[in-house]
This record gives structure tokens, C-alpha cells and sequence, in this order.
């Protein structure tokens, strides 16, 4: 007979001592075969993003098309996948996420094929377009399946290796797409990219589950009971879909940070993933394999300096949206010394600049869905990240279209080139584009955890 105060509870002591350590060693290790394998699909959603920069002037020529053309057949790209970020994030609370993301791909994978084999600029269009529907719920999927096989202490690395995969996606998009399509032509790439991407389809089918549970194994929330010897926290009361696309509309600094979301990713995806190719290309002579090698560098930047922004916001800044000011401040600054010296400048220098850019445009991105994440309840993370990711990529949509549409009012020159008077409005476009942004940055919410506390805190007082 038990003693008060010394109360046993059969279940919780029962399912430690029926866990062992080759059920843990199972979770533990097969977590990683299916992050590997979803990392590999979220590769080819940046390379993707990014590959049609360095084969830009090849399929105007061998499409017989111009640079509006060129530019609405990216942008069809991210409309697609903008509008089927909300769409993707439902069917994979519903169907499932292992079966949105192989049937996705599958998708992907044809208009992989569709593009390589296109006989017109018009069949190109549909193939990009097919591409973006496939690759549009890598993200979500991928994130809502580690949150299942990780635990919630993991997801900050897990968001680092994602971000660095990102980065390895550009690298193959703009410096390995470069020497390849110089090789063997931008069609056999593309053609390949379908291929191997109707592969992994197979390989995410049958490797990955979107949970431990489908496996008989012991859930992420049992291995960290287990370890800890505690039981996990009460999880917090569920909010609908329909409850939680409201907290976020009704949410007004939802919108400052929406349209620099917007602005940002419509800077980047425009700039650095399409027309900076043809930029250097026209205005300083670059080879292909040169613009890839420079290219190549926001890559490496995304890699190395991602990571480093969170230490940026929590340790140095100790703010989100001081952070965030400073990087739009360097962002502005750059294009207005861009729109001052469009030309001239030395080769050696144009990969600092695309260092510089990538990390004041492309990184900040990590605080700033830190920012849209701290800004909600916990219970409705996917649906404000799903709504907050859709305005990324309808700016790199936006911002496509409208750059194509500057330089193709200059008109080319005798050797296909764009003038650099054309070049010079799309970076005064851009430096505008920026300085809107800096505005929208002084109007955020501050996330940051101390300050936030603080000011409620502050808050509370001056009502008592």
C-alpha cells in the first residue's frame, strides 16, 4: 500500500519502462534519412528560384524573345507559388504532408521537362509555371514533418539547415547551372533537373512518413518525456483556420511587415535571381561562367551568413526590429551607390556587392520570419507563416515583370545587349523600392522577447 505523498502513476511509469533505446536509436537516426530527402527537395526550390539569371540571354535567343517576355515567364514561377502557399499548407494538414509534397513534385518534375523541351517562349511559360506549382509546398511540408520527428529545442538548428540548403540550391542555380549550360546547354540542364527530380518523388513516396507514430515508433514528445523524466507540457487550446487567418489580417502590423516581405524578396528574387546575370553580362562583358562565379556568391553568403543573423538580433541588437533597420538602411545605401555608379566599377568589386546584397536583402529574411512568428500565438505559427510567405514571392512576381518591362523601353543594342541607361532606371527603381522599405521597417512590432516583456510590463503599469 502506497504511502501519501508517494502516489505511483502506472501509465507514465509503464511507458518509461516500456521505451527503450533502440526505439529512441530508430527515431534518432531515421529522422535524418527523411530530413536528407526533403533537404534535397527544398535544393531544387532555390535552384529553381534562381537558375534563369545565367541562362537568361540563352533562351531569349534560342526562344527568339525579350526581356518582358523573359520576365513574365520567371515571374509566372513565384505567382504560382505564392498563391499556393495557403493552398499547400491546408492539403498538408488534410491529405497529409509525405503525399502533398510527392504529388507536388511529381508536378515539378514534368514542368522540369516541359521547360527543357520548349519550342516556344510560350510552352516555356507553362513549364516554369508547372515547376513553381510542384515546388510551392517543399517548404511547408518540410517544416510541419520536422516539427513531428524534432523537438522544439532542434527547430533553430533545423532552420539553419534548411537556410544553408537554400543556400547549396542558389550555388547549383547560378555557378554550377553556369559552367553546365556553357557545357552542355541550358536544355539538356533542365531536361536532367526533370529526371532527377521524378527520382526523388520515389524517394520521398516510400522513405518518408510524417511521423514516428506511422512507423509504431515512440513520438518526438515520449523520447524528450523519457529523457527528462517529466511529463511534456499541456498543449495549448487549438485555433480553427478560419480563427487564425483572423488573428492575422486583424493584426495592423501584420501589414508594414507584409509589404516589406514584399519589397525585400521582390529586390532579391528580381535582382539577384534574374536580371543582375544580364547585368553584368551587358554592361561589363562577363562570360557566363563569370556571372556564375560572381552569382555563386550569394550562395555562399545565404550559407555562412544566415546562421549569423540570429546571433545578430538576439545577442548583439538584442532586437528584432533594430536589426531590421539597419540591414534596409545598408540596403538602400547600396542601390543608391549602384544608381550613382551603374558602370566603371571594378570587376574584383562586383562580388563584394552581391555579398553585401545577399546579406542586407536575402539573410535579414531569418529575422524577419522570426519576426511574423513572434508576432502570433504559437498555435497559429503555419497559418501566419503560410500567409506571411505568399507576399515574398508575389513581390519577386511583381518585380520580375516590371524590371523586364524598363529594359526592354530602352530597346537593345546591335549585339542584343541592354543599354546602361536601362540598367541605371532599374536600380533607381530598386533604390526607391528599398527606401519604402526602410519606411516600413520603423513601423514593426518588436518580437524581441526581453523588449516585448518590458514593454508590456510598461503597459500594465501606466493602466494600474
Amino acid at each position: 500500500m502506497l504511502t501519501a505523498g508517494k502516489k505511483k502513476m502506472p501509465s507514465f511509469s509503464t511507458k518509461r519502462e516500456n521505451m527503450n533505446n533502440e526505439h529512441m536509436n530508430r527515431v534518432l537516426s531515421f529522422r535524418w534519412a527523411i530530413f536528407a530527402a526533403l533537404g534535397a527537395a527544398y535544393i531544387l526550390v532555390f535552384f529553381n528560384q534562381m537558375s534563369v539569371a545565367v541562362v537568361a540571354k540563352d533562351i531569349m535567343k534560342d526562344l527568339d524573345s525579350n526581356a518582358t517576355m523573359i520576365g513574365v515567364m520567371a515571374s509566372i514561377y513565384f505567382y504560382v507559388y505564392a498563391a499556393m502557399q495557403i493552398p499547400a499548407g491546408l492539403l498538408c494538414d488534410s491529405v497529409g504532408s509525405r503525399k502533398t509534397v510527392s504529388f507536388s513534385l511529381g508536378i515539378a518534375a514534368f514542368g522540369a521537362l516541359l521547360f527543357g523541351f520548349a519550342p516556344t517562349i510560350q510552352v516555356a511559360m507553362i513549364g516554369r509555371g508547372l515547376v513553381g506549382l510542384g515546388v510551392s509546398a517543399v517548404f511547408i511540408a518540410t517544416m510541419k514533418i520536422a516539427a513531428e520527428w524534432f523537438a522544439v529545442r532542434e527547430f533553430a538548428k533545423m532552420q539553419g539547415i534548411i537556410t544553408s540548403l537554400g543556400g547549396v540550391g542558389v550555388l547549383l542555380g547560378t555557378f554550377g547551372l553556369g559552367w553546365l549550360a556553357k557545357a552542355f546547354g541550358w536544355r539538356i540542364v533542365f531536361q536532367v533537373i526533370g529526371v532527377s527530380t521524378g527520382l526523388l518523388v520515389f524517394v520521398i513516396w516510400f522513405l518518408v512518413r510524417n511521423s514516428p507514430k506511422e512507423k509504431g515508433w515512440p513520438s518526438i514528445a515520449e523520447i524528450e518525456n523519457f529523457r527528462t523524466g517529466q511529463k511534456p507540457p499541456q498543449s495549448p487550446e487549438p485555433i480553427s483556420l478560419g480563427q487564425g487567418v483572423k488573428m492575422v489580417l486583424k493584426e495592423p502590423r501584420f501589414y508594414p511587415l507584409a509589404l516589406w516581405f514584399f519589397c525585400n524578396a521582390g529586390t532579391f528574387f528580381a535582382f539577384g535571381g534574374l536580371w543582375a546575370g544580364p547585368y553584368f553580362m551587358d554592361v561589363y562583358g562577363l562570360s557566363k561562367p563569370q556571372v556564375g562565379t560572381i552569382l555563386s556568391m550569394i550562395a555562399w553568403t545565404m550559407i555562412v551568413v544566415s546562421p549569423f543573423m540570429a546571433t545578430l538580433s538576439n545577442n548583439i541588437f538584442k532586437s528584432r526590429k533594430n536589426n531590421m533597420i539597419f540591414c534596409t538602411a545598408c540596403l538602400s545605401i547600396l542601390f543608391m551607390f549602384l544608381r550613382m555608379y551603374p558602370s566603371g566599377l571594378p570587376v574584383q568589386a562586383l562580388s563584394f556587392i552581391i555579398i553585401f546584397f545577399t546579406a542586407v536583402s536575402a539573410c535579414t529574411m531569418v529575422v524577419a520570419f522570426t519576426t511574423l512568428k513572434e508576432l502570433y500565438p504559437i498555435q497559429i505559427a503555419g497559418t501566419s507563416v503560410a500567409i506571411g510567405n505568399f507576399f515574398p514571392f508575389f513581390g519577386g512576381a511583381i518585380y520580375m515583370g516590371i524590371l523586364g518591362k524598363i529594359l526592354d523601353g530602352f530597346g537593345r543594342n546591335s549585339d542584343g545587349a541592354y543599354p546602361v541607361d536601362g540598367y541605371t532606371m532599374v536600380l533607381t527603381f530598386l533604390t526607391m523600392s528599398s527606401i519604402l522599405q526602410l519606411i516600413c521597417s520603423f513601423f514593426l512590432k518588436e518580437t524581441f522577447p526581453e523588449k516585448a516583456f518590458e514593454k508590456a510590463k510598461m503597459v500594465k503599469k501606466t493602466q494600474n
